[in-house]
């Protein structure tokens, strides 16, 4: 979250958002981990898509029907549950925490929780990976990136000649 959408928000709601990020924000972080495997030789690799709400990811569904393991996560969804979470809460602080705290009963804690493990998740694995921009798409856990191509084919093309110049005689 930037300045820009904490100015838009309520003083309370900026106090309830920094409240739920100070209390899940470790656990968010433990429980982001990369794809399990890497992949065998004769297996398709696992792609991992970095991105943002600004990036349309192409390929995915064609990819998907071919056996890729294909897992996208994007940046902007850790906005996207604060939103949610701040929407029609009132100015007061008090009266905006005692809003919250019912709804959190009412879904329970471990939904919420849930919903910010899965939303932080790009963002854990994006520093993980040490990636310094997006969109990003991921492949051996990290070992090779292919940095502002939203078309998988391509990216999955560029990875395929990256491989094939490290082995022997390969294009260099």
């Amino acid at each position: 979250m930037n300045s820009l959408t904490l100015a838009l928000l309520k003083p309370a709601q900026v106090f309830t958002v920094g409240f739920l990020l100070t209390a899940l924000l470790p656990a968010i972080a433990q429980s982001a981990q990369p794809a399990q495997s890497a992949p065998l030789p004769q297996q398709p690799p696992v792609i991992e898509v970095i991105h943002s709400d600004a990036e349309v990811i192409t390929g995915t569904e064609s990819l998907l029907q071919q056996g890729y393991a294909v897992q996208q996560y994007n940046l902007d969804a850790p906005r996207h549950v604060l939103a949610r979470l701040s929407q029609h809460l009132p100015a007061h602080q008090a009266a905006a925490q005692q809003q919250l705290e019912q709804q959190l009963q009412a879904r329970g804690p471990q939904s919420l929780h849930q919903q910010l493990l899965t939303a932080y998740q790009g963002l854990s694995l994006a520093t993980q990976y040490r990636l310094d921009r997006y969109p990003a798409v991921v492949f051996e856990q990290g070992r090779a990136v292919v940095y502002g191509v939203t078309d998988l084919h391509q990216a999955l093309l560029r990875y395929r000649q990256w491989q094939k110049s490290l082995q022997p005689g390969g294009a260099r």
